[in-house]
């Protein structure tokens, strides 16, 4: 089954007013935070944090995990030590302290990198760079539609901090209420997740200061008026997006069936998308938001999920390695393949 997100452009052009200098800045640092989450994998733990996870691997340009539930031989060690406290609502110092563990974990990582992480940075790479050099005419091109824009923005509030984070919340006190430990964790990684790629997101929106579709001249242009305007809530990266992707990564990771990832992978393409043809933000605001939603996701889900993640390599590793750029010169058009394996 495949499934093509497509913006077709006029030509291929590039931003006379966009400085050269600072899209390029911008640019690596984006490719630094984006891929900090993965390059953390190294196989080490944070200190004193439980976590029932192997080694992670690198496959097909996809985060994988590879866990067991508490019981099997790869949790005796973490099991051996119950009077560890765990982040909830009775520990919310614990909770402090595994945010901050992740904040360092993810902002260090860089400094972790490996030779091998040049197999998903390049492809990343590539699919950025293609996203920005279309961004401009993709929004020319969409254009301002007042029914479209409505419609679009009463979907994206379901994928906001706000909205996802009390998402989390209703999900770990149900998991609470049903005295459900897995839906409980789920809820609460989720938050967690949430938090930290939203520090991510923020410092590449300050950095950044791009802006919107409907702004100034429409370009999308860096720091446009120099230092002398300066916003928090710049458009590069999606927070919408990283949001949702970061929620749709944990629940995915911790029910790793066909009928939890396409549904919650589902939702976040809805609200990525729905960003895009609201005019607020541009094709690749929204790519580079998903993949630090998604890596941070993945990244607290290695290091403090206790109850993921058998069945993930079986299905995200397939369902992420089947994504593949198309790009058309003759229709100028660009967008994405992507097959979903309904069988298991």
């Amino acid at each position: 089954m495949n499934f093509c997100r497509c913006s077709t452009v006029d030509d291929l052009r590039t931003t006379a007013h966009t400085p050269k200098m600072m899209l390029w800045a911008v640019f690596a640092l984006t490719f630094a935070l984006a891929g900090l989450p993965l390059m953390a994998q190294d196989g080490s733990q944070l200190p004193g944090t439980p976590v029932a996870s192997s080694i992670t691997e690198l496959s097909n340009s996809s985060l994988t995990t590879d866990s067991s539930l508490p019981g099997s031989d790869a949790t005796s060690k973490d099991q051996s030590a119950p009077t560890q406290p765990i982040c909830g609502i009775t520990h919310l110092g614990r909770c402090l302290e595994d945010l901050g563990s992740d904040e360092k974990g993810v902002f260090t990582s860089p400094f972790r990198a490996r030779p091998k992480d040049s197999y998903w940075l390049m492809p990343f790479g590539a699919a950025t760079g293609l996203a920005f050099a279309y961004d401009a005419e993709a929004a020319k091109t969409l254009g301002v539609d007042q029914n479209r824009t409505d419609i679009a923005d009463s979907i994206t509030n379901f994928g906001s901090y706000y909205a996802t984070g009390a998402e989390s919340a209703g999900v770990y006190f149900l998991g609470l209420a049903r005295k459900d430990p897995k839906l409980a964790e789920t809820g609460r990684l989720s938050a967690e997740a949430i938090l930290a790629s939203g520090t991510v997101t923020l410092v590449v929106k300050m950095a950044a200061n791009r802006q919107r579709p409907l702004q100034g001249n429409r370009q999308g242009d860096y720091w446009a008026d120099g230092t002398s305007h300066w916003e928090f809530d710049s458009s590069f990266p999606s927070d919408h997006a990283t949001a949702s992707m970061a929620l749709a990564r944990v629940f995915a990771g911790e029910y790793p069936h066909w009928y939890v990832a396409v549904p919650a992978y589902g939702f976040a393409e809805s609200v990525g998308i729905s960003r895009i043809l609201a005019n607020q933000h541009f094709p690749s605001d929204v790519l580079v938001g998903q993949a630090i939603g998604f890596l941070t996701g993945g990244y607290v889900l290695h290091h403090h999920a206790l109850y993921c993640c058998g069945r993930e390599n079986k299905l995200s590793t397939k369902i992420m390695s089947t994504i593949d750029p198309i790009a058309d010169p003759r229709t100028h058009a660009v967008g994405v393949s992507m097959e979903i394996p309904l069988g298991r």
